[in-house]
């Protein structure tokens, strides 16, 4: 992840965009439910996070860099229960209930693996395809998402060989977002029409599934669909 920082902000250095150089990012590191390991059983993405910790000036200072990370690590991990805990307790309080992505992730986690709405969450994995965003901004642009491009595919093929998860879903549309990273990362693909799942491929024995992101669809057809599609 050091790379990633470096290199990003090298790229952001010979950008003609002064205004990128000026701009705070968040730094994404992988959480771990607490129960991850007993099985290894699924591993969601998104796109990326514009409001995490920690906040950071991009630098390619080495040490900064190492501090950096350092924060995200621990940002991403708690001592006691579950580091995914923080989606339970602030389903209300920050409209997580809102949230596709975490609607879609807990339906599959209870009705795939027979979990709680109090306890879905241990079992999972939680990632992003891009592990650095500006502060606050709905949209990533093209300039961010080309400078790490590179790394991401290192990183996603990192983790899922770190992780080995049996399933890998994608919860962020093919076009733009998981078909450069695919692509980067040398991982050939299966499309699919006419359905929810957009596509679908194989690494170092995980299942990896790419789902179309809607703003809005019916979760029933929606799980239903993705678990058919599940190891």
């Amino acid at each position: 992840m050091e790379k990633l920082v470096s290199d990003l902000a090298k790229h952001i250095e010979n950008s003609e965009d002064q205004q990128l150089a000026k701009n705070k990012y968040c730094l994404f590191y992988p959480m771990l439910g607490k129960d991850y390991y007993d099985k290894k059983e699924l591993i969601v993405y998104e796109q990326y996070v514009n409001d995490w910790r920690p906040v950071v000036k991009l630098t390619k200072d080495k040490k900064k860099i190492e501090s950096m990370v350092k924060k995200a690590q621990e940002y991403s991990t708690v001592s006691k229960g579950c580091a995914l805990d923080w989606v339970n307790k602030n389903w209300i309080k920050q409209s997580l209930y809102r949230s596709f992505f975490w609607n879609i992730t807990y339906k599959l986690a209870m009705e795939r693996y027979g979990r709680t709405d109090k306890d879905w969450n241990n079992i999972i994995a939680y990632s992003t395809l891009f592990k650095i965003a500006p502060t606050g901004e709905n949209n990533m642009s093209d300039e961010i998402k080309k400078g790490q491009l590179h790394n991401a595919a290192h990183l996603f093929k990192e983790e899922l060989s770190l992780l080995q998860p049996k399933n890998v879903l994608l919860i962020t549309s093919l076009q733009n977002w998981a078909e450069p990273v695919l692509k980067a990362a040398g991982i050939k693909y299966e499309k699919h029409s006419g359905g929810y799942v957009q596509a679908t491929t194989a690494y170092r024995g995980s299942k990896i599934i790419v789902i179309e992101k809607p703003f809005s669809a019916k979760h029933r057809e929606f799980t239903d669909e993705i678990k058919r599609e599940m190891v």
